[in-house]
């Protein structure tokens, strides 16, 4: 057979587009889609400096996106790649992402990526838990966002009543124009993504918005996978606590120690905490007149500190402490001193006497208690970040505080963390009745 050369060939599938792309289909789209698609694939696209994007740069961006969706779920570096990509589209000097989330049942918006540019990189972006900068719902841009769940474009911040500069003057930055969005996943709010200064224009613009919505949908896929699977995470959880209770409610409990104890040892597997300690509150309402003589007496100076709801003196007989890092152990201490770490702080006397849910976000910080700040054993253990709620009998009275610590992730308790804790507080509640 002759050899047919280039320009013959060309001319051929030119007079022949049908055949062309038969051929196209059966032999090169398979691999082509397939590099489309390999983990160590990155983009072409040049983002040295700013331009107008082609279709191709474009359709470039798309699939180092779609990459990211089939490569990993994790939140975190998808959704800052999307929003390197996407800080490059509109021209914006940084962007910022702020979760949604619940604590002590208020909202609030907490930093997770911020001052991504086009040029960053993931590790100078992504906030530690205790760096987070944390909006209430009813302050700044973001806050206002949250609320009425709408897109705003600010073209001049100092003209908005909801503008607050705090961040701006800890970062010794100044915000001229912002373009803010949430991410929602049905009615619930899951995020605000806000983008600043637009470069070389004095505000952002309709296109730029536009720009936003349209690649929105890639920023709420992964976030509302990734929520999901986080809700999915606490559901079964919580099942596998339900179910266990379920199994032990109906067990004969003759010695209520051995059953807080049984109960709380089988539910850490399902707690997300390094540490969970459980003061065990004296039960005694009216002294014995051996108790009462002392004071009588004036050799012992008469009770004059908090009580529980129903009157009772706040007397922690015994702690118990489970710890889940490092090495697994459980120490048990009788008559705890009142300087012993895990009541040090005041917070397990504090909801012994108010009887409410505690959600301590960086205990570091916190001014109300006051928190071990260097470690509280050998071991070089810190306290971070606390979740504290009290555990009640069948006539509602408060027998024991139970005190979680440090969650796993290093991310502070929040409102799934709350309801879980409560399944396994009406598990423990079971041994009380």
């Amino acid at each position: 057979m002759a050899a047919v050369d280039k320009d013959v060939a060309e001319k051929f599938l030119d007079s022949n587009p049908d055949f062309a792309k038969q051929y196209y289909d059966a032999k090169f789209r398979p691999k082509v889609i397939s590099d489309l698609f390999k983990d160590n694939k990155t983009s072409q696209v040049n983002t040295s400096s700013f331009h107008e994007l082609s279709t191709v740069e474009e359709s470039e961006i798309i699939f180092d996106m779609v990459r990211d969706l089939q490569d990993n779920i994790q939140m975190e570096k998808a959704i800052f790649n999307f929003m390197k990509h996407l800080s490059f589209m509109i021209q914006s000097e940084k962007m910022s992402l702020f979760m949604y989330r619940m604590r002590n049942g208020t909202a609030e918006l907490a930093t997770r990526l911020f001052n991504v540019h086009k040029d960053a990189t993931l590790e100078e972006c992504l906030v530690q838990p205790d760096s987070e900068i944390v909006f209430p719902m009813d302050i700044g841009i973001v806050g206002h966002v949250a609320t009425t769940k709408k897109t705003v474009n600010i073209p001049d911040v100092s003209e908005s009543s909801h503008y607050s500069d705090f961040v701006d003057q800890i970062q010794e930055y100044q915000t001229k124009s912002v373009l803010a969005t949430p991410i929602m996943n049905g009615k619930d709010m899951v995020a605000v993504m806000m983008a600043v200064n637009k470069i070389g224009a004095p505000h952002f613009t309709k296109q730029d918005e536009e720009t936003l919505l349209k690649y929105l949908n890639f920023a709420n896929l992964i976030l509302r996978v990734f929520h999901l699977s986080y809700l999915h995470n606490c559901e079964t959880r919580r099942g596998q606590v339900l179910l266990w209770s379920a199994s032990k409610v109906f067990e004969e409990m003759t010695d209520i120690e051995r059953q807080f104890h049984k109960a709380l040892y089988t539910i850490r597997e399902f707690l997300n905490c390094e540490r969970y300690s459980v003061g065990l509150l004296d039960m005694t309402k009216t002294k014995e007149f051996f108790d009462l003589w002392p004071v009588l007496m004036g050799e012992v100076p008469q009770y004059d500190g908090p009580k529980t709801p129903d009157g009772r003196e706040i007397n922690f007989y015994k702690v118990i402490d489970y710890i889940l890092h490092g090495k697994e152990e459980i120490k048990v201490i009788p008559n705890p001193a009142p300087d012993h770490w895990a009541l040090a702080s005041g917070l397990p006397t504090y909801v012994a006497k108010e009887g409410l849910i505690c959600n301590i976000m960086n205990a570091a910080q916190d001014d109300f208690f006051s928190f071990q700040k260097g470690p509280v054993d050998s071991s070089g253990w810190i306290i971070k970040n606390v979740l504290s709620l009290p555990i009640v009998n069948k006539k509602e009275e408060i027998v024991a505080v139970a005190t979680f610590y440090n969650r796993k992730d290093g991310k502070p308790f929040d409102e799934q963390d709350e309801t879980l804790m409560e399944v396994c507080h009406c598990r423990v509640q079971s041994c009380c009745y």
